[in-house]
């Protein structure tokens, strides 16, 4: 045995038949007990793989056919070869375009065949001195195969494979190229990736985080205070926005807890004339304002009152998190506020009643008793004793209450959770004590919502806090919503508010069109439009975005790291190091013994990690027309998913499913349409009048022929006949 770089192939076993074999087929049905169907002309025989003797027994079903002189292969993907007298070509398969002449027969090639391994496909070939071909470089080579007519080959009971050659003179050879070990592939471990915002940078966008994060940094009142992030739908807008995030979040200043807000001290602040929420006195040394980041998603709100609703609760949660973490202070806050806006008199008489003590009732009942007693002479001397009893607990009780209990025990919960007018924060208010009359007018709801958010971003200055809204989704909202929420930001940017910065996460094609078709009564809108702009909804954004950032694309360069973080790394083979104790095995010994299934430990790795799959899914992800990691998912998602319902471990079944899951989400509008014709478009992919035949019979119009040119080139870009197959039994 001789190899071209100093491996050795052995040559397993030989079984002579006598008469040219024009046939094989292999059934692997039990692993330890492969089988092989030998043609000869006429007649058929089949044998055990791993001894050589005929075998007896019921027929198996399931036969890969590897037929004479196959001069041509796929090798994999759109590269396949062709035999040309003693070399070999690898070329293009859509338009035959020769990429490489392999040169490693001295004689006319005979048969051609595939090579599974773990890092790739291999091409074998056979003259009359058979080799194994790895991208042109012989990296197997094995003699005595004189007159090869016919190539297959199998994983053999050790788990590497075999090549099995079939000649003329009918003499079948079996080879062990010893190639590594490949790991079993077990099912897909993976189980699908939902559309929320990233947690990490997938997309190398490190840098331009850092300079928004700069921008946005508090202190420097001339940045600027509505900045854009834009890009088309799947284009990375949320992950960024909640990198932003992450990287302006500063930990939360020491506050104490505070003292509880007692009845006594509510009492107090209710007969005062006039209350004010504690406020930070001002000091002569300014203090570096610290960012505060308020996440806002206006699409789940329609009307004027919902959005400024929504943006008022978000911003409130915020400002208790960062001025008011501790359930004392909140309490103490918002009472101090909301005293100023309700029946000041009428809810301290409430509290008085509800604060005084149950047992002062049952004290009353006890001196009815006792009076009757003394004008009926019942003889209940007890009861006097009861009474006293009972009033001494019940003052006890009541003053107990009053000095140590909380208000908030006693008195409407809404008046210690947020502001009572606009109840933006608590919710709806039930309680008819602390309703506001101007609050049922829409005018004045929108008011006096504004006028709480005011106050509180105000106080959020006053304790050196910069807010920072982050408006993610706009391009989901209807174009009035949109409108809606530009006519917040405008309010926050009048002079009556603090500095606010505001960071939009949108599509500005959508925005724009959103924006045109809100204000499109307006009979001045033409005359207001920017001249380098196609309508007043693109002038409205550039008066009033000072910083438009425009995501980069996705390249296919980033599917790798999306591939690497949705699946994880790409299983290895073992190095051929390790390998050392078989390698040494030489001679030229016709039969040697096989490997039993124990000899060598397999692995089990998730086919997803298997590096043929991880290949496809990259080549075919790249190939896409439009990069987004949010069609990246729903491809890797519909594929997993129908590798699950198959139950499928084939590494070759695994790649055919990638191309089904491209066409379930890449061509849904279209499935109705396929489906029962995916045999004939395989039939037809090769032949321009058969395919248009076929896509004509299936319903494809004039406008539909991009769709269908695209579909014929994913379709020649894998084993149409299997992907046809798969479809058929999926769809």
């Amino acid at each position: 045995m001789t190899s071209a770089d100093g491996s050795q192939m052995t040559m397993e076993r030989v079984v002579d038949f006598e008469q040219p074999i024009t046939e094989l087929a292999v059934n692997a049905d039990v692993r330890e007990d492969v089988l092989i169907r030998v043609t000869l002309g006429s007649n058929q025989a089949v044998v055990h793989a791993n001894t050589g003797q005929r075998y007896v027994g019921t027929n198996r079903l399931h036969w890969i056919v590897a037929g004479a002189n196959r001069l041509a292969t796929q090798i994999i993907g759109n590269i396949g070869a062709v035999a040309d007298h003693a070399d070999v070509v690898l070329h293009q398969r859509d338009d035959r375009r020769e990429l490489r002449r392999l040169k490693g027969h001295t004689t006319p090639v005979t048969a051609m065949g595939r090579c599974r391994t773990l890092e790739k496909m291999l091409l074998v070939s056979a003259s009359d001195g058979g080799t194994i071909l790895d991208t042109g470089e012989q990296l197997r080579q094995g003699e005595g195969a004189a007159q090869t007519s016919v190539l297959l080959t199998y994983t053999g009971p050790d788990g590497r494979p075999r090549i099995v050659s079939g000649s003329r003179t009918g003499k079948l050879r079996i080879w062990n190229p010893r190639l590594p070990v490949p790991p079993l592939t077990g099912l897909v471990a993976t189980r699908g990736f939902s559309d929320r915002a990233a947690r990490e940078d997938l997309l190398n966008r490190g840098t331009l985080v850092q300079a928004l994060k700069d921008v946005l940094k508090p202190g420097d009142e001339d940045a600027p205070t509505v900045i854009t992030v834009e890009g088309a739908w799947g284009s990375g807008k949320s992950t960024l926005l909640e990198l932003v995030k992450h990287r302006l979040a500063t930990p939360p200043a020491e506050v104490p807890p505070g003292r509880r807000l007692t009845v006594f001290a509510a009492d107090r602040r209710l007969w005062r004339s006039r209350t004010k929420p504690p406020k930070a006195e001002p000091s002569k040394i300014k203090l570096l304002a610290r960012p505060l980041v308020v996440s806002f998603n206006p699409w789940r709100h329609q009307s004027s009152e919902q959005v400024w609703a929504g943006l008022a609760k978000a911003v409130t949660e915020a400002a208790e998190a960062a001025m008011m973490p501790h359930q004392n202070i909140r309490e103490r806050y918002w009472f101090s506020r909301n005293a100023e806006r309700v029946d000041r008199r009428h809810l301290q008489r409430r509290l008085w009643r509800r604060t005084f003590s149950p047992l002062l009732s049952l004290a009353g009942l006890g001196f009815g008793l006792s009076v009757l007693n003394t004008l009926t002479n019942l003889k209940l001397g007890w009861a006097w004793w009861l009474t006293v009893g009972l009033a001494a607990t019940g003052l006890l009780h009541t003053g107990w209450r009053y000095l140590f209990a909380r208000a908030s025990a006693f008195l409407p919960g809404e008046l210690f959770a947020g502001p009572v007018v606009s109840n933006a924060f608590a919710g709806t208010t039930t309680d008819p004590l602390i309703r506001d009359p101007y609050y049922n007018a829409r005018a004045g709801y929108l008011y006096l919502v504004q006028h709480d958010v005011e106050a509180l971003v105000k106080d959020l200055a006053a304790h050196d806090h910069e807010l920072i809204v982050l408006i993610d989704d706009l391009d989901r909202c209807t174009p009035r919503t949109t409108a809606q929420v530009f006519e917040a930001i405008n309010v926050f940017l009048s002079d009556d508010f603090p500095a606010t910065k505001f960071v939009l996460g949108l599509d500005t094609t959508v925005v724009a069109a959103h924006v045109d078709n809100a204000y499109k009564e307006l009979a001045d809108a033409r005359i207001v439009t920017h001249p380098d702009d196609p309508s007043p909804g693109w002038t409205f954004l550039r008066k009033l975005v000072q910083l438009p950032v425009r995501l980069p694309r996705t390249t296919a360069d980033d599917v790798d790291q999306v591939l690497l973080a949705q699946l994880g790394p790409v299983h290895r083979e073992r190095p051929a190091a390790e390998l050392t104790a078989e390698a040494a095995i030489t001679g030229d010994a016709e039969v040697t013994k096989a490997a039993t299934p124990y000899e060598v430990e397999r692995e089990i790795v998730a086919i997803e990690r298997h590096p043929e799959v991880r290949d496809h899914l990259r080549r075919r992800l790249r190939a896409q027309p439009e990069q987004s990691v949010r069609e990246e998912k729903r491809l890797l998602n519909s594929w997993q998913f129908y590798l699950r319902v198959l139950e499928s471990t084939d590494v070759e079944e695994a790649c055919h499913l990638v191309a089904v899951a491209e066409i379930a989400t890449r061509w849904p509008a279209y499935l109705h349409r396929l489906r029962g014709g995916w045999q004939e478009l395989a039939d037809a992919v090769d032949d321009d009048v058969q395919w248009g035949a076929t896509i004509a019979k299936l319903g494809f119009a004039y406008s539909d022929r991009k769709a269908a040119e695209n579909l014929r080139e994913l379709l020649r870009d894998c084993d149409a006949q299997a992907v046809a197959g798969l479809a058929n039994r999926l769809f």
